[in-house]
Parts: C-alpha cells; structure tokens; sequence
C-alpha cells in the first residue's frame, strides 16, 4: 500500500513538473500621489502542451484610475526540460483618480476547467506635491520596456536588449540617469556605448526614446530570465524599473572539438612578434610574441589560445590587452595576450599555440583553426659578432672607446637624430670626423697586427726560448692582459646612480660582448664555457640565472632601482672570476 502510494505521489509531481500554470501580478511601487502613475503588471506562464487556455486573462476592476495598457505573448521551448511555455504579459499604466486606500484587484483565467487568479494588492495614493507639480516632476507619466532582439539564442551567443523610455513630456528624458541591470548569475552583460537616442512619437500621446542597449551573454542552458533595469533620476527619489524578459537559451550542437572552450561567433586567430622588423635572436635574451583573436562574438581573455610549452624556450605568464568593444552585432574588436619569450637553444625556434576552434551560429556548426606557428632563428653571441660588417666593428669599438674614456664627452648626451627641414651640417661634419678617426684607428691597429705577424715568422728562424709546460706557456698569455672588471663595474655604478635604467642594461651588454670576446682570444671559448671548464656547473649555473634575470628585468615594466642593485652584486659576484 505504501509503495501504492509513493508511485502514486511520483506520478502527481512529474505531471506537475511537465505541466503546470503560473498567474502573478506586481506593481512597481505601493506608495504614490495622485498624478503619478504606478506600473502595474500581469504574467501568465503555462508549461506544456496539454494545458488548455479557455478563457483570456481579465483583468480586474481599474475604474479607480485612467490607465493605457499593452501586452506581449511570447512561446518558448525549454532546452533542458524539452517542454513549451507559453507567456503572456499585461503591463499596464495606472494614474489613480482618488487618494487613501485603493485595492488592485485579482486576474482571472480559466485552465483546463481550473480558475486561476492573483493574490489582490494594496496601495496608498497621498495629495499630489504641490511644488512637484509645479518644478515638473520627471517621473510623471514615465515607464521602461526592455525588448530583446532575439528570444531564442545558443549558449555563449550575444543578443542585444534594448530598453525604451515612454513619456507625455519628451522633456522628462533629460532627467534620467545612466541604465543599471540588477545583478544576473548566468548573465554577462555588458553596455553598448553609441546607439540611436531620437526621440519618436508613438500612439496614447507618448514619446518613446532608446535609453539604453546592452550585449547580453548567456552562460547557461534553458529558459531564462533577464533581470530588469532601473533608471534613477536625477536630483530625485523615483527611480523607474523596467520589465523582466524571458530568453530561451539551446545548448551547443553535439560534436565539439577537443579544443573548444566556447567560443561562439566568428574569430580569426594569428600569432606575431610585438616588435615587428627582427629575424635573428639571441639566446637567454627576451622578446615578445602576441597571439590575437580577432571577430565578433562572445570575444573575451578566456576564448584566447595560449602558447604551448617547449624545452627550446622559456614562456611567462601573458599580459592581455583587450581591445573589444560591445556593438549591436555582439562584442567585436580584439583581444591579445602578449608573451614573454626567451630562447634556450640555437637554431630555428617553433613557437606554437594551442588548437582553436569556435562554434558560428548562423552557420550552426563547429570550424576548427588549429594551431598556430612563428618560426625564429635563435642565434648565440658569436654569430652575431661574425654577422657584423667591418665598418660596424670599427663604429662598435669607437663607440666603446668614447663611452670608457673619462672625458667631457662622457658627460654629454648621446647623439639623437631629428627631423628637421634643414641639413644640419654641424652633426654630418662631427660624424665624418668619427668616421675618419674610427678609420685611422683601425688602420693603425691593422698595421701593428702585421707588423706583429712578420715579428713572429722572423722569430721562428731564432732558437726558442725554453718554456716547461703549456700550463706556463698558459699563464703567461693570461697575465700579459688581464680583463679590467673594475671600470665596466664602476660604468655600471654611475648609471645606476643617474636613474638611467635603459643604459644601465646596455653597459651590462657591453661587459657581456667584451667578456666572451677576451675569453675567445685567450681560452677560445665563451666566458659562459671558460666558467663551466674553470670553475664547475655551479658558478655556470649562477651566470646563466643572471642573464635570464636580466633579460626579465630588462623588458619588466615595473623595474626598480633596488632590483637593478640586486643584479649588480650578482655582476660583480659573477665577473670577478674572470
């Protein structure tokens, strides 16, 4: 008997579920004056097929106020319950004629042979104000309709809500305040900045004018409700709320890709350098790289594809600028996120993205992009100085020697070139002059490196002195030249002290070339290699930290002088071996 019952209960609650009448009514407000219409509204809601409506909705007894109505009938289909709701909606515009107490009565309607009807509201009608009659109170005569451009869209699809005022007194638009949706868990909404405000005459001597648009992002499927919108005014109390809209929402068709992370629109996607204009690029030496999605849609940070990790490359964390804009077709523009790279090995460097793919509504199918790649060529210190031309050697070390030199030229700004209207034959005079005197040097050392090759194969017809080792032949070439640290150290210290971060990072470049380059002429290897071959892995490990750390530092844009103290003290620990 028992079970007898519970099947039975069960059965009562999944025809209820699949079946069932709901009949409301609300007003905006309980408390008004005499010439200030209320809005009072009436919803019926029936699920499922096998109700039938016998009667239409009466309204109750208004003969206690002048009233302009209108209505909307709306017939959804709920994704998830697979059941149809029929929506019916009254709104209506009551101006009481009285004050005191005035009862709203119930609305009736007759559903498979059961009458249904609203619970009665009361409201309280005070002497109209005076002196807000006489300054024009904008919230006379004045109510919000909220319409969506479609009813029924796809998950993650944008639709656009446009919200209308409607006034007996178009002067009354200019004392309403920016539109404000009520919270909305499943909801993204964002606002539309440019759209149409004229104003249009319409029927019952009111004025409509668009107040407000929004793009509205579905996060979930089945019927839905979108809140209202309120509109304060402005140096007033009322506030004007509009109606709730019902949306239905379908799932996604079956058969997404993997890599779907709904996206729903139409997106292009591509990944290019930040910096435009580079091919060659050093190892443990950043540079940025972007991946861009572009189009129109549900387009957000999260839709964007992230570079995938390599063991030939060092990727951080991205910075995502964000140049979409809400629009009436959806949310358009692009959104980026910028990335740095650092490469670990030499030769040519694949930077790949992951797959994409998105869904495109009007087409109601699945078009997947795949993965993006940037091809590179990582290169290392030493093809970089065999790349470089005579006369960028003798500009490169002329340059050195005037920026070491403890002269007035030290203290004088570097060269800038500017555009002007004229020559400026002082600054080509001076570059001639540096051309000239960075020629005669390179010249002169020519010469001396001949001179001092025709020493030595004079030298060879002479008995040689005797040397014991090659340890000692070693030790003799090493200290007939030492490297100078201290004044690359000093360098380094005044411009740390000038604030000059960007010539801070460049003397260190500078110490960086001319270390490898000593340690090629003596040890014919980089001064990471001699560190390695010297010293052990673990002081070659604490080179190769310092030089990623300061290639972050360097592109950071929160760079900070302690932080640049800090690397110079891992410098010095570092080149002192040398």
């Amino acid at each position: 008997m028992i079970r007898k019952n519970l099947y039975i209960l069960f059965l009562l609650a999944s025809v209820y579920s699949f079946a069932q009448v709901n009949l409301y009514s609300e007003v905006n407000t309980t408390d008004t004056k005499v010439n200030s219409p209320i809005v009072f509204t009436v919803v019926l809601e029936i699920f499922g097929e096998d109700l039938n409506m016998e009667s239409p909705v009466k309204l109750p007894d208004l003969t206690k106020f002048d009233f302009k109505i209108s209505s909307d009938q709306t017939t959804l289909i709920d994704p998830v319950k697979k059941i149809r709701l029929n929506q019916i909606v009254y709104q209506l515009l009551l101006d009481p004629k009285q004050t005191g107490n005035i009862k709203i009565g119930s609305a009736l309607v007759k559903v498979n042979g059961k009458m249904y009807k609203t619970e009665p509201i009361d409201i309280f009608v005070k002497d109209a104000d005076k002196k807000a009659v006489a300054t024009n109170n904008p919230a006379k005569n004045m109510y919000l309709q909220m319409q969506l451009e479609e009813r029924e869209v796809y998950k993650d699809e944008p639709v656009v809500a446009v919200l209308k005022a409607f006034s007996r007194n178009i002067s009354n638009f200019r004392h309403l305040e920016p539109a404000k949706f009520e919270s909305a868990r499943n909801l993204m909404i964002r606002s539309i900045a440019n759209f149409d405000e004229s104003i249009e005459d319409t029927e019952n001597d009111y004025s409509s004018q668009v107040v407000g648009m929004f793009v509205i992002v579905p996060k979930v499927a089945g019927v839905m409700d979108v809140p209202p919108v309120e509109i304060p005014f402005t140096n007033h109390k009322n506030t004007l709320v509009s109606n709730k809209v019902k949306l239905n929402v379908k799932k996604l068709p079956e058969g997404a890709p993997e890599n779907f992370h709904n996206a729903v629109g139409k997106y292009d996607v591509k990944i290019e350098m930040v910096d435009k204009g580079k091919e060659n690029f050093e190892i443990n030496k950043a540079f940025n790289v972007a991946v861009k999605v572009s189009g129109c849609g549900n387009l957000s940070p999260s839709i964007v594809p992230k570079i995938l990790p390599s063991p030939d490359y060092e990727v951080f964390e991205p910075k995502i600028v964000n140049n979409s804009t809400p629009t009436t077709k959806g949310i358009e523009g692009a959104v980026e996120a910028q990335y740095v790279i650092i490469p670990k090995k030499r030769g040519d460097l694949k930077i790949s993205t992951e797959n994409f793919s998105y869904f495109d509504p009007k087409e109601e199918k699945y078009v997947d992009v795949g993965s993006k790649i940037l091809v590179l060529n990582a290169v290392n210190a030493q093809d970089i100085a065999n790349a470089k031309t005579t006369l960028q050697k003798v500009n490169e070390y002329t340059n050195n020697v005037l920026e070491k030199v403890d002269s007035p030229v030290m203290n004088t700004k570097k060269l800038q070139v500017k555009e002007h209207n004229k020559l400026n034959w002082l600054g080509i005079l001076g570059n001639l002059l540096i051309i000239g005197f960075g020629s005669i040097i390179f010249v002169y050392f020519n010469k001396r490196r001949k001179e001092n090759k025709k020493r030595e194969l004079d030298k060879k017809n002479l008995p040689l002195e005797p040397i014991v080792t090659i340890e000692e032949t070693e030790a003799l070439l090493r200290n007939k030249k030492k490297f100078e640290t201290d004044s690359y150290f000093n360098y380094l210290n005044r411009k740390l002290n000038d604030n000059n971060a960007s010539q801070f990072f460049e003397a260190f470049e500078e110490l960086k070339t001319d270390a490898d380059q000593y340690c090629q002429d003596h040890y014919l290897s980089t001064f990471g290699e001699y560190l390695r071959n010297n010293y052990g892995l673990n002081d070659y490990e604490k080179y190769s930290q310092l030089i990623a750390k300061v290639n972050i530092e360097k592109y950071s844009p929160f760079s900070t002088k302690e932080k640049q103290t800090e690397i110079l003290d891992e410098i010095k620990r570092v080149y002192q071996l040398l």
